[in-house]
């Protein structure tokens, strides 16, 4: 009897300890950085310089601003009054172009994860587009913009991919993306352990920013990982706030992740009632805003 205990014992450690085995620590680096206006050479320039920078203080992962490339040259006419389709096409290169060769081959060298930021010419149409490469300088995927608000001149996507990749499952929405509850909770449920949110905003808000993502991060028991020029931070899936830096100054800044059995662990998630969420899935009605 007392020999059955022992080894009932025996195996639910075993099982604790390959929990344990299994559990992802890494490090994440933001840039950041406000980008220098449509110069294109200055910006690489400036991402090579950190991203070294970054793997020399152990990141595993970095991440670019949205649209870092151009300066988000796309944005509308708040960000550039005097840009319309056939100039940004001048500053949109494919995926495969020389600016996205050199970020794989940046990977490959520093040997770690690289989200990259620029806009991609792709069939005809200019995407907001983020470039995953892992650490060997391949092409992991590509997330594109698919929500498209405040006159952007961008072409939206309509995927909301999980990549698998040696950090564990991650998701990637761009700036407003993040807005719509939606998004990040269908890439929660495509098993996305942590979400990367490359962003602009040349203002920062706590409401729209720190807030609104901390949430998301609760609501799904993920974690979320916010980039932009003048806020980035990491936020836990208990809705904790981690590494976070607030300025007008640019540089980098370090976060940490650990994906353990927190993950997925909301009963938001868990006792959902798809059948009674049937609008969700009905096409969007357009309504003036309320003042």
């Amino acid at each position: 009897m007392y020999s059955r205990f022992i080894i009932l014992g025996l195996l639910i450690s075993l099982d604790q300890l390959a929990a344990r085995a299994a559990d992802i620590t890494f490090t994440v680096a933001s840039l950041k950085v406000m980008p220098a206006s449509r110069d294109k050479a200055a910006n690489y320039a400036l991402f090579e310089k950190l991203a070294r920078e970054a793997a020399k203080r152990g990141a595993d992962l970095i991440v670019t601003p949205e649209g870092y490339l151009d300066d988000y040259a796309g944005g509308g006419p708040k960000q550039a009054p005097d840009m319309n389709r056939k100039k940004l096409a001048t500053l949109a290169e494919p995926i495969d172009g020389p600016t996205a060769r050199k970020a794989g081959a940046l990977a490959r060298e520093l040997k770690v994860h690289l989200i990259f930021c620029f806009t991609e010419a792709r069939a005809g149409k200019l995407m907001n587009t983020a470039a995953i490469f892992a650490p060997d300088g391949s092409l992991i995927g590509r997330y594109s913009k698919s929500h498209i608000a405040g006159g952007e001149i961008y072409d939206a996507g309509n995927e909301l991919p999980v990549f698998d990749t040696k950090l564990g499952k991650m998701g990637v929405l761009i700036c407003f993306d993040r807005q719509p509850p939606e998004n990040a909770r269908t890439l929660a449920l495509r098993g996305a352990q942590f979400i990367v949110v490359p962003a602009y905003g040349k203002t920062s808000t706590e409401l729209d920013e720190d807030i609104m993502l901390r949430t998301r991060a609760f609501e799904n028991g993920i974690y979320v990982i916010y980039t932009s020029p003048r806020n980035a931070f990491v936020a836990g899936p208990k809705g904790e706030l981690g590494d976070q830096e607030r300025s007008e100054v640019n540089g980098l800044v370090m976060g940490k992740v650990v994906l353990d059995d927190r993950i997925g662990d909301r009963n938001s998630i868990q006792v959902r009632r798809p059948e009674m969420y049937g609008e969700l899935v009905q096409p969007a009605q357009k309504t003036k805003p309320v003042k």
